[in-house]
């Protein structure tokens, strides 16, 4: 009955008002002084006019929308626009923040009854207590009955940072579960967030903070740290989006480091209804995707180009190390290169075998501590050791990473070798924030 209700109900404001009979008791008093305007339900509040709007969230991969955020709208009555933190900190009572939450959500969810998709909720941090309340449960079975809406097409956001009773929290969140709803860490990145409540409650999604779309566009090791970052996300079973995208370039970032969805101006601003055809922003998606493969491309012809001096001296000393020569004898052909930091060999247990040969050239250092120059160090556990043990004979190179040898972001070069039947792999080491710089990649 509720979609034929407000479908109804959509008309000025005299015919709303006479149709508030229908209203479930339990939900009247979130209802109090409302109308509809302009085709959408507002509300007054302490002499506040609210209203909903609305901003789409799309799917990289699906090239649509999926989703729309609700966010709350305020005007004084001087018509000065007042910001939802500004509107709640006015509030003087639990009681009264609990109203204001409650009523801006209803005003939310009845304006998005007939819309497709996911819609996420704020939830002010300062409730996770009332979710326990006796009319909770009550409260959200008389909207879904009264609006006909499943509570899964619902995320409600949670803001980490704002949370201090972690008790209430982690049970608040449980009692959000059981109603239904999904969950989603807001801001994750700022402030006080962390790795270890993602653990906990493993949201449906976590949302970057927007301060990721700007610094990765700004910073390379932004850029390099934020794949990791969703990776990691990613393997604790929760979905990615970054909020704030705001050019081209920002949303190619995002989509080259495996985030999932994406929200913010580049997409589309926040609007009174959401946007119903969930294919309107693919022209927008798909500029994304050319640009995500045309870079792709042509980072990967610069790497592979860049890489083939290395490539070719480590495999040119591990050739004259067959031949009998020492790791000293042969060093020459790759410590001259440019941007080498050292070169260093492992036995077939990842075991150092001697010292690390550093290039004269080495500048910069992060660290000071020598730690290769230690004896005993073992690297069997590292993607260059393991690649060049199972393909031998052919030159590996890794990802860019942070050497504990140097303190520098660097990449490593290797290859298997014999020398009197058993397997040694030759190591070198590239600082690459000097490479990449150089080179331009």
């Amino acid at each position: 009955m509720g979609n034929e209700f407000l479908q109804a109900a959509r008309t000025p404001a005299r015919a709303w008002n006479s149709r508030m009979d229908d209203v479930p008791e339990i939900l009247k008093p979130y209802l109090a002084n409302s109308e509809w305007r302009d085709g959408q339900l507002q509300l007054n509040w302490q002499q506040h006019r609210l209203s909903s709007a609305f901003q789409p969230i799309v799917s990289f991969s699906h090239s649509r929308i999926v989703a729309h955020e609700a966010l709350l709208r305020a005007v004084a009555p001087s018509g000065r626009p007042v910001s939802p933190p500004e509107l709640f900190g006015s509030l003087e009572t639990t009681e009264d923040v609990l109203r204001l939450d409650r009523t801006s959500r209803m005003m939310h969810i009845l304006n998005v009854c007939d819309s497709p998709g996911w819609f996420f909720l704020n939830l002010h941090p300062e409730l996770f207590g009332s979710l326990l309340n006796k009319d909770s449960l009550p409260i959200a079975q008389a909207i879904g009955e009264f609006v006909g809406v499943s509570p899964s097409q619902f995320v409600i956001e949670l803001v980490e940072e704002e949370i201090t009773d972690h008790i209430h929290f982690e049970e608040g969140v449980a009692a959000l579960r059981a109603l239904g709803l999904g969950v989603a860490l807001d801001d994750f990145g700022a402030g006080h967030s962390n790795f270890d409540r993602v653990w906990k409650i493993r949201p449906d999604v976590v949302k970057l903070d927007r301060s990721f779309a700007a610094r990765a566009e700004a910073d390379r090791s932004v850029r390099r740290l934020l794949p990791q970052i969703v990776g990691i996300l990613h393997e604790a079973g929760t979905l990615v989006l970054l909020e704030g995208i705001e050019t081209l370039e920002q949303a190619r970032i995002a989509m080259d480091s495996n985030i999932d969805f994406g929200q913010g101006w580049y997409f589309a601003r926040p609007a009174p209804a959401p946007l119903q055809d969930p294919l309107v922003l693919k022209p927008t998606l798909d500029a994304v995707w050319d640009q995500q493969s045309k870079r792709a491309d042509q980072a990967w012809d610069a790497r592979r180009r860049i890489m083939a001096p290395y490539l070719e001296a480590i495999s040119c000393t591990a050739q004259r190390i067959a031949e009998g020569a020492s790791l000293e004898d042969a060093a020459d052909a790759y410590l001259g290169l440019p941007h080498v930091a050292c070169l260093y060999m492992l036995d077939d247990a990842g075991l150092q075998v001697g010292r690390n040969l550093n290039a004269p050239t080495t500048s910069r250092r992060r660290v000071t501590l020598g730690l290769g120059h230690m004896s005993g160090a073992r690297w069997s556990r590292r993607a260059y050791f393991i690649r060049a043990m199972h393909d031998p004979g052919k030159p590996q190179s890794t990802r860019p990473y942070l050497s504990v040898a140097t303190g520098n972001i660097c990449v490593t070069v290797s290859i298997q070798v014999e020398v009197d039947g058993r397997p040694f792999v030759v190591c070198g080491d590239v600082d690459w924030d000097e490479l990449e710089a150089a080179s331009e990649v």
